[in-house]
């Protein structure tokens, strides 16, 4: 009789941890993600690299390279009279297991100061985790189809879905 009891508790307390545990991976990617988009719109670009999946850096010639390109891009921007005025993040997807990574994608909104007015993007960030859940590190899907996502993550689950790119929503002054 004790038996089918202790079974029961057991699941409880193995449902209410697991539940525990994605609630706090969910939690993480989102701070994560925002500590990133701080960093990026503060100029801060060596945290910012900290966040980026680490492939990713080493594909650009490394973290000092990417920070530097970085620079220069957001350097040109302002030239242009373009600026970064918030990014924001919808809640992450379901996450996923694909060998020793957790995985999800979460929607990305970038708000850009452009000449006589701003334009908001929506773009879709990878997260994965190697730690189950407690850091996690991003990969921008814009740009990038499908196959060369592929090719730069080995790993990446055929389980995640990314959604077709969206025109930016332009709002004039």
């Amino acid at each position: 009789m004790k038996s089918p009891l202790i079974t029961l508790l057991f699941s409880i307390i193995m449902i209410n941890q697991s539940y525990g545990q994605v609630k706090n991976a969910n939690q993480n990617i989102q701070q994560q993600a925002g500590n990133m988009a701080q960093a990026f719109i503060s100029g801060d670009y060596q945290t910012f690299v900290t966040y980026t999946y680490k492939p990713m850096v080493q594909g650009t010639g490394g973290a000092v390279k990417m920070e530097q390109s970085l620079a220069k891009v957001v350097n040109d921007m302002k030239l242009k009279g373009m600026s970064f005025n918030a990014i924001t993040f919808d809640e992450p997807s379901k996450i996923i297991k694909s060998g020793k990574q957790l995985q999800a994608t979460i929607a990305q909104h970038t708000d850009i100061k452009v000449p006589n007015g701003r334009a908001v993007s929506t773009s879709t960030l990878i997260a994965i985790s190697t730690d189950n859940g407690i850091n996690w590190t991003f990969i921008d899907t814009s740009n990038k189809n499908i196959e060369a996502l592929r090719k730069a993550m080995p790993n990446l689950s055929p389980s995640i879905a990314i959604p077709a790119p969206q025109p930016p929503v332009r709002y004039n002054l």
